[in-house]
């Protein structure tokens, strides 16, 4: 079973000290996409980021209609990350470490094409690494690989960029915090959002 994301975008249009209002923005476009997870807030943090909002809960002042969102007992990691805080991203910066999930690619006359990334492989990767082989890629140099016919699997280590290159739906919702916080200042927009697993 997966994790899912679910919360609000809030504003101060009036500043601090004054309510905050949720901003008519949806997260159900938001795709299960946990190396977002990770460096965000921590949550399903197999790439090895360090988080830029962990465990932080609700905000003491959410909104009454962010907090109507909440609909499932199941719901955990409740945290939020402002604005400002998301501006200072460093994109070009590299997780601490290697990825936990071993990359595969399959091999083409136009050169690797990455197929995805797993904690666990089949048949195949297991042929080449050996039976006993640690399928997590953190377990391994940076570099790493291993190859069978068509298919190179590789320990790698991911930047931040890679997280928004691979989720436009991300890159589209931080556009329009930025177009919120231009109005309305940076500490006065912040991401709240709690997890279903």
């Amino acid at each position: 079973m997966g994790t899912d994301i679910a919360g609000g975008v809030e504003s101060r249009p009036d500043g601090p000290g004054s309510p905050w209002l949720l901003a008519d923005i949806s997260l159900d476009v938001l795709p299960r996409h946990y190396d977002a997870f990770g460096l965000l807030f921590g949550v399903r943090n197999y790439a090895g980021f360090g988080p830029v909002a962990p465990g932080r809960g609700l905000p003491n002042d959410a909104s009454p209609e962010l907090l109507g969102l909440q609909l499932a007992d199941s719901e955990h990691g409740h945290t939020w990350v402002s604005w400002t805080e998301l501006a200072h991203i460093d994109w070009s910066a590299q997780a601490p470490r290697v990825d936990d999930r071993i990359h595969e690619y399959r091999l083409t006359s136009e050169g690797p094409r990455f197929v995805g990334k797993a904690g666990h492989h089949g048949h195949a990767w297991r042929t080449v690494a050996g039976e006993h082989a640690d399928s997590k890629g953190s377990s391994y140099p940076e570099g790493t690989e291993w190859r069978a016919g068509d298919r190179m699997w590789r320990a790698e280590r991911l930047t931040h960029g890679d997280v928004l290159r691979a989720d436009p739906e991300l890159r589209a919702l931080l556009n329009t915090m930025r177009d919120l916080a231009e109005r309305h200042g940076g500490d006065n927009v912040r991401l709240v959002v709690w997890f279903d697993s």
